[in-house]
């Protein structure tokens, strides 16, 4: 099995390969002019080595040579690429152009000869080739699946949480004179955070404040202070309700206040989080803490607090618990037994209401089968949960037998007995049944730090930028690679093998995702394998250097860790990515061929005065001091996605030497404080995403308004390829009539001095207005934006009216699901107009957007709105639903509305309301939605219907 799925890696690695080079015969035909003929040669001969490789998955019969021969496939595709990337870019630098032609003929005769041999040894196991490597009807099979919907079942992965759901609600709402820690103990996938999820937002409104922060294997307790304090809000927050003009969100989005406790001693961190909690009724959820060392570390932080306080774990370690508080009883989520085993199987096997496919007949058959292999999950509701993303895809018997065969080969190996050798082997059976255009988008997620909320538009860029992400099949009407992508990592969802961490808008589409610790694990150990990426967590100081043990890697792929600092400077890194290599030339060289550099850590600039680095298409940095990027970085000629970070109040500039990389798809500085842009970002031809900082300072804008100047001009070789666009004066796109040249545009965040009118259809549209003087005079040119499905408008409305006496918002698009309107100083009721907008999933005024005192959301109003919310509307005093409004309302958020007396009477009809936070509201207000010593508030009745409510000072 493992050769089996060597042999689909190894065919994701020729067929990206094959896929760049015939892009750079399209892109760079000048270059590559003279040796064309020799590339296409090369070209078809990978095509070929496809076709073997397809041949070979249907071996049966596989030993270790085999797949020794399946490693080299793999390296010859990728030496294969370099060799014409690198050729590209001696000679877009260089005139002496013969003498490349004379050495890359050498080099591709070198990996022809390779290739020959490869086929030779193919008789040895009697493997055919078919040349050309057409699509198999497997892969057919895949995009069709790819292209279904999936439904979102919430709280389908759960069975026989309710007796310790029971235990743990009565530990955590028990009243005591001291501080209480409260314990689930478990091993890894026994559903330990889902048991604590669920508690935790059943009993949020017994407590003042709320806080959940992950632990994992990595403590830092100046990290857990910091996060706690952001959770709970700081002293940093309390502040005049007269804010500047940009507010507390701004703050926030530039994470301020975390640059200001990062500047804390860790002792002032402590006593800072102590006087927080010192006066309140706490709960502190710590997930996933591993050691009671860490405990120790961080215990002094928590003070005892109001009577009832609570510290709730999730530990897989019992002395952790014990340690912890000897009074309390840990709280054991059980094993599933056989038949709730088989229950939770058929659930995630035979899903029901999937768009487009009935639910598979679940015949004796197929129960007898699944019973059989669900007793091999040994309980574990993450084994089964995996198990049963895996069946979820076959739909006949016999491709449950074949998977019932994998199950039993697997757990009569040895290490199927340790703790989590049969759950490894479980997700290892689900690995291997993934096909090979999604092997490697799910081994680039184990680079990503533990317990991370991945971006979905993030990690979508990433995989485009590495070659995952083939072009759209001809054919498919306005399908883009972004759209593939996204239906990779569905797929990868709908298998169990990554969690959602947070839906968008919508409540279905994804926005965040992350994976399981032991899911990462595996992830981690696969790649390793493979040598296709490498992890560094940690590296001692440069003064150590020399006497600390560092393993040597053939990766092409590098991340680094989360609290690694690391200078080039020093000898660490180049002697982790030193090759093994006979001359000693090369032997102080850092990896030739580096493709991938994640730096989740720091590291400085000078890296990138290496030549080395010119394979590199990947690199996210945040440099250590330097404030200006070197000129070297022009050299990575390669480089598709650049994403640059700096610190609060940090200026960097990038040099003019940016404009060499033609290549570049992404350039992500919305995490850097203020940038220094040349106009050279003009020649990035092939960019598609451009994202600036979201917050800037004024001077800022000044900049990028001479940058993008009229003199600037979009021609054939500008940036026509756009598709993400923030955030840009719209004086600059309105002069230049840019918008009608980015003919691909689809989100845009623009900065408005002025009332400009910007006509045309986009997906999504940011709206900003830095100046309070001026405002919007009219939104006309937004209705004939029909495509436009989320806005934030930021800033003043002046004229609330129009010419024809209709509400300035009128005219806002009908398909709209999203509208975010922040100080926009409203003094008409806007329901009227928006409770009409009949696909509006997500609305929000915040910040002055609504100066008036009265709120009315009329009958079957808003008749597709999920989530509300208010907050900062500091003159309301009465909100009123009528019954039959807000029936598809889902979450509704309420937060410093200090004149609001009452809940509306009306909010007990809507009887679909799953979740209620409240937020820094009047004690008077809070009292009456309380129950107290058995007593409920006087407005208890129009609440008591929601699931999960929560109330909070802070």
């Amino acid at each position: 099995m493992a050769e089996f799925v060597l042999s689909k890696l190894a065919e994701s690695v020729v067929a990206q390969s094959v896929q760049r080079i015939s892009d750079l015969l399209i892109y760079e035909a000048a270059s590559l002019r003279s040796v064309r003929d020799d590339v296409v040669v090369l070209q078809d001969e990978l095509r070929s080595l496809k076709g073997f490789l397809k041949e070979a998955d249907s071996k049966q019969e596989q030993d270790e040579r085999l797949r020794d021969l399946l490693i080299q496939v793999r390296e010859i595709a990728s030496d294969a690429e370099d060799v014409v990337e690198t050729f590209i870019f001696k000679v877009s630098s260089s005139y002496m152009k013969a003498s490349h032609n004379k050495r890359i003929r050498a080099q591709i005769n070198s990996i022809r000869s390779r290739i020959q041999i490869i086929f030779r040894t193919m008789q040895i196991f009697e493997i055919k080739f078919v040349v050309g490597g057409g699509t198999s009807s497997s892969m057919v099979e895949l995009q069709r699946n790819l292209r279904r919907s999936y439904p979102h079942d919430e709280d389908n992965d759960v069975i026989r949480l309710e007796g310790s759901k029971a235990a743990l609600t009565a530990q955590l709402t028990k009243e005591e004179d001291r501080l209480c820690i409260v314990s689930v103990v478990g091993m890894g996938g026994l559903g330990k955070t889902t048991l604590a999820k669920k508690v935790y937002n059943g009993v949020k409104q017994h407590f003042d404040c709320c806080t959940w922060v992950f632990i994992s294997q990595q403590c830092v307790p100046r990290d857990v202070s910091i996060e706690i304090l952001i959770q709970v809000g700081t002293p940093y927050e309390k502040k005049n309700v007269e804010r500047n003009k940009y507010g507390r969100e701004v703050l926030e989005e530039m994470k301020n206040e975390r640059e200001k406790l990062n500047a804390l001693k860790e002792h002032e961190l402590i006593n800072l989080l102590k006087n927080e909690l010192e006066q309140k009724r706490y709960l502190v959820v710590l997930d996933d803490i591993w050691k009671v060392e860490d405990w120790y570390r961080i215990q002094h932080a928590f003070p005892h607090g109001k009577k009832g306080s609570k510290l709730l774990f999730t530990t897989r370690n019992m002395e952790v618990a014990t340690s912890a508080d000897r009074l309390s009883s840990p709280i054991i989520p059980p094993f599933l037994n056989d038949d709730e085993s088989w229950e939770l199987l058929r659930r995630k096997a035979f899903p029901k209401d999937i768009v487009g496919h009935g639910e598979k007949d679940c015949s004796p058959e197929f129960e007898n089968l699944g019973r059989e292999m669900v007793k091999k999950c040994g309980g574990l509701p993450l084994a089964v949960v995996v198990l049963g993303g895996l069946l979820k895809t076959k739909n006949s018997l016999d491709e449950w037998k074949v998977v019932h065969r994998n199950v039993n080969a697997h757990l009569k190996k040895p290490q199927s007995r340790q703790q989590y050798g049969g759950v490894h082997d479980i997700l290892a059976l689900s690995y291997y049944d993934l096909p090979y255009t999604l092997k490697p988008c799910f081994l680039y997620l184990g680079n990503f730090p533990e317990d991370w909320e991945i971006p979905k538009r993030k990690l979508i860029r990433l995989w485009i930028a590495e070659g995952f992400i083939a072009a759209p099949t001809r054919g498919v009407e306005e399908e883009t690679m972004e759209d593939i992508a996204e239906q990779y990592l569905r797929e990868l969802i709908h298998r169990g093998m990554v969690q959602v961490g947070q839906r968008d808008y919508t409540g279905v589409g994804v926005k965040t995702c992350r994976m399981h610790d032991l899911m990462r694990d595996f992830c981690k150990l696969k790649a390793r394998e493979e040598n296709f990426s490498e992890i560094i967590q940690k590296i001692e100081s440069s003064t150590n250097s020399s006497k600390q043990h560092v393993a040597t890697t053939h990766s092409r792929r590098i991340a680094i860790s989360p609290g690694c600092v690391l200078d080039f400077n020093t000898n660490c890194l180049s002697s982790l990515l030193r090759q093994n290599v006979e001359y000693a030339s090369w032997k102080e060289q850092i990896h030739p061929h580096l493709r991938s550099l994640l730096c989740f850590g720091t590291f400085s600039f000078s890296a990138l005065a290496t030549k080395n680095f010119s394979a590199l298409r990947v690199l996210e940095m945040e440099p250590v001091k330097s404030m200006k990027m070197p000129r070297e970085i022009g050299k990575l000629v390669h480089l598709k996605y650049l994403c640059l970070k700096t610190s609060w109040g940090m200026k960097l500039k990038l040099p003019k030497t940016i404009g060499n990389l033609r290549n570049l798809h992404t350039l992500d500085l919305d995490q850097c404080w203020c940038i220094n842009l040349p106009r050279e970002i003009f020649n990035l031809v092939r960019l598609r995403h451009l994202l600036l900082p979201k917050y800037p300072s004024n001077p800022f804008h000044v900049m990028i308004a001479r940058l993008f100047g009229p003199k600037i001009h979009f021609g054939v070789n500008r940036l026509t390829n756009i598709v993400t666009l923030k955030y840009i004066p719209a004086e600059w796109l309105i002069k230049n009539d840019a918008l009608l040249k980015l003919t691909n545009l689809q989100n845009l965040g623009i900065v408005l001095d002025s009332d400009g009118e910007v006509g045309a259809c986009l997906r999504s549209w940011n709206v900003f207005v830095p100046s309070a003087k001026r405002g919007f005079k009219s939104l006309e040119p937004l209705s004939s934006c029909h495509s436009l499905s989320e806005l934030r408008l930021r800033g003043r409305v002046s004229k609330e009216v129009d010419s024809i006496g209709c509400h300035i918002l009128h005219c806002l698009p009908a398909n709209l699901n999203k509208l975010v309107l922040y100080g926009t100083r409203l003094q008409q009721d806007p329901m009227p107009v928006l409770e009409k907008l009949s696909n509006l999933r997500c609305l929000k005024l915040k910040w002055y957007a609504y100066e008036g005192d009265e709120l009315v959301c009329s009958a079957y109003g808003f008749p597709k709105l999920e989530r509300l919310q208010f907050v900062d509307l500091f003159w309301l005093r009465e909100w009123h639903v009528e019954e039959g409004a807000l029936q598809n309302l889902k979450r509704l958020d309420i937060q410093i509305l200090p004149n609001m007396k009452m809940m509306p009477d009306g909010l007990r009809f809507v009887t679909c309301l799953r979740e209620l936070n409240i937020k820094r509201m009047p004690k008077s207000f809070c009292e009456r939605l309380q129950v107290k010593d058995g007593n409920e508030g006087a407005d208890y009745y129009k609440v008591r219907h929601i699931p999960s409510i929560s109330i909070s000072s802070h």
